[in-house]
């Protein structure tokens, strides 16, 4: 997951400095980046720049060292062949950058009901695609278009408008700013139902639609500028620095806090918004970070039950069929 020069930024964390050498010394430590682990053990998951707690020390530690991952590209249960249990859940789009049908293209193509059905006929390019299961975690397929957006109800009304991760952080500011806009202004809606049920702002014998779209455009600008503020902050902080790591949140909220604390006229306010702005921006960003990110691990399979078993479907599947050629 480190920045690759040609490709797009991406999380790193550059968390591998031994006790010994100073946090501003100018020393460079070259030697095994393990260096609290045996000789020669390799640790996938530090290399690629990510984050967890408990790191082997040595092999046997390690449960790679006894359940070997499978080659990428082969797994049937992980979308896009890599394996479910190392890695996330690649079928939800999360943190990775590149545009949404793209990315769903890819794991449906990359999906084992989408492969086996290309074998029996000659799908064109045009063809917008079948609903499919990436993970085979359940009976149920999920169309194309809702692919990757890794929500509790998934609805084909979700891939509309800008997406914070169409392009990687450093790319794209406006169209964060305009994502952070739409997710506070879906939120605006039942915030400004409760806050007329608290404070009785619109008496219940007077509460009309137009009353409500009134208190709803009064109580919307502020924080859809405090998160397109922050989604701009942290945009640019990736984009000067090039880099796509804890310290733009270091950046971002305090920022965010001086906006608040200037609109309101209130410096204590935007202290608190600025603790709290770079707080969740931290847990956010380790989150990024962990063994399985943003989309989570790939839950255990329930494609026949705890009595079949994860590879229970291969007695489905007894013998070749031929597809019918006649015409009616």
């Amino acid at each position: 997951m480190g920045h690759d020069e040609d490709g797009p930024l991406r999380p790193t964390y550059n968390h591998q400095r031994p006790p010994w050498i100073g946090l501003h010394s100018d020393r460079k430590y070259t030697k095994q980046p393990e260096w609290w682990a045996e000789p020669g053990l390799k640790d996938p998951i530090l290399r690629r720049g990510g984050f967890y707690g408990n790191k082997p020390s040595f092999r046997e530690d390690d449960p790679r060292y006894y359940d070997a991952p499978v080659p990428d590209g082969t797994s049937l249960s992980g979308a896009m062949g890599v394996d479910a249990r190392y890695n996330s859940n690649l079928a939800i789009k999360g943190d990775q950058p590149g545009n949404l049908w793209e990315w769903q293209q890819k794991v449906m193509k990359g999906s084992l009901q989408y492969k086996k059905i290309v074998e029996k006929y000659d799908i064109s390019p045009e063809h917008p695609g079948i609903a499919v299961n990436p993970n085979m975690s359940d009976m149920w397929l999920s169309p194309v278009r809702n692919i990757g957006i890794g929500t509790l109800t998934s609805t084909s009304w979700q891939k509309y408008g800008p997406r914070f991760f169409d392009k990687p952080l450093n790319e794209g500011c406006v169209e964060k700013a305009l994502c952070a806009a739409k997710y506070v202004a879906i939120f605006m809606a039942p915030f400004t139902m409760a806050e007329i049920r608290a404070k009785q702002s619109i008496p219940v014998k007077e509460f009309t639609a137009r009353k409500f779209l009134a208190r709803y455009l009064k109580l919307s600008p502020f924080p859809i500028a405090v998160a397109s503020t922050w989604a701009v902050s942290i945009c640019t902080a990736a984009t000067i620095r090039n880099k796509d790591d804890v310290r733009n949140h270091l950046y971002a909220g305090p920022i965010t806090g001086a906006f608040v604390a200037s609109i309101k006229n209130n410096i204590p306010v935007g202290i608190i918004v600025a603790f709290f702005a770079t707080t969740l921006g931290v847990v956010w960003q380790y989150q990024r970070l962990s063994e399985h990110g943003l989309q989570g691990k790939i839950l255990p399979q329930q494609v026949s039950g705890w009595h079949g078993g994860p590879l229970h479907w291969k007695y489905l599947m007894q013998g070749d069929v031929e597809v019918p050629k006649h015409v009616y």
